[in-house]
């Protein structure tokens, strides 16, 4: 074991030497200048980053007893700075812009130096190897292992995403509009559907080479989530991947409309018999099938509701009369 006297860092309640490990990642956290230094120095050593050997910190602690330690590390893109939440004997390495989302999680444990130097050597060498992959920036899109699309990242020039799932679809590789947030590249790209202009956004997290479809500001268990896998997609896989998609989607829209469709004539219908016009109904009926245009027509049995697509395209391509 490596052994050292603890040292109370300033005037905050941080003491060390001490060592942190979890979700694949170990850290060691030390007093630059011996006992009394105001300096920290940390070793962050993870899969797909780490820093060089051990760096200085920026120390900040509040009265709670949280302490934050800011430092630079190394990613696939280059140096960013990281943030390590000490709070006890846990720590956490928030990663993500969204609160919450892409946390890493710590506990303080005691290993060995020659356990530190292996974490060391073997982060600087997945480092190195990241690096060369983001370069390329050819990357598979899979969800749960299958592959559901691919994203070509060109340096200064906009990326290529292609994705082909149940709920997206780009016909042929687009070209998208790339901003960055910390440690997150923000991706946005035409895709299908879209009912307004609107298109389909991916946050990339680039330390953990993972990618969300993001439904708003806070993440949510319903949300897409992705990984990326280093390669590229060749046209015929593409075309049966589409393929796939398009199946999909279509027997997903069908169990659905004909599901809304039947709800949809049996509100219609009053006490009288008579059919109430889709131009009637509340907007939160009319919000279940966007999209669409809906008629509502009187028979001898109840309300028939005919549906079919403003425009046709992925997820919107059902046309039919669904009877009562």
């Amino acid at each position: 074991m490596w052994w050292m006297l603890a040292c109370s860092v300033g005037s905050g309640p941080l003491e060390t030497p001490f060592e942190l490990e979890g979700d694949g990642v170990i850290a060691h956290v030390r007093s630059a200048g011996g006992c009394g230094s105001n300096e920290v120095r940390v070793g962050l050593w993870g899969p797909r980053f780490g820093t060089d050997g051990e760096v200085r910190a920026d120390v900040v602690s509040d009265p709670s007893g949280v302490t934050w330690l800011h430092f630079r590390v190394g990613t696939g893109l280059g140096e960013a700075i990281a943030a390590l939440r000490l709070e006890g004997q846990s720590a956490v390495i928030p990663l993500g812009t969204r609160p919450g989302e892409s946390q890493l999680h710590l506990k303080r444990v005691e290993l060995s130096r020659e356990r530190l130097e292996q974490a060391a050597s073997e982060s600087a060498l997945a480092l190195e190897e990241e690096q060369q992959l983001w370069a390329g920036g050819a990357f598979l899109l899979q969800s749960e292992g299958k592959t559901v699309g691919e994203m070509r990242f060109r340096g200064d020039r906009s990326p290529i995403v292609s994705v082909h799932d149940t709920w997206w679809l780009t016909p042929r590789p687009v070209e998208g509009m790339l901003s960055a947030e910390g440690a997150e590249l923000v991706v946005g790209f035409d895709v299908e559907p879209s009912f307004q202009g609107e298109g389909g956004l991916l946050r990339v997290n680039v330390p953990l080479r993972t990618a969300v479809a993001p439904l708003g500001e806070v993440p949510v268990v319903e949300e897409r989530r992705f990984t990326l896998v280093p390669g590229r997609l060749e046209e015929s896989a593409r075309a049966g991947l589409i393929q796939d998609a398009t199946e999909s989607a279509d027997a997903l829209e069908k169990a659905f409309v004909e599901h809304t469709a039947r709800r949809i004539g049996a509100e219609a219908l009053d006490e009288e018999g008579r059919c109430q016009k889709w131009a009637e109904f509340d907007e939160a009926w009319t919000m279940l099938l966007p999209g669409y245009e809906v008629e509502v027509t009187q028979m001898a049995e109840g309300c028939s509701v005919g549906v079919e697509p403003v425009r046709i395209q992925h997820g919107r391509r059902f046309r039919g009369v669904v009877t009562p």
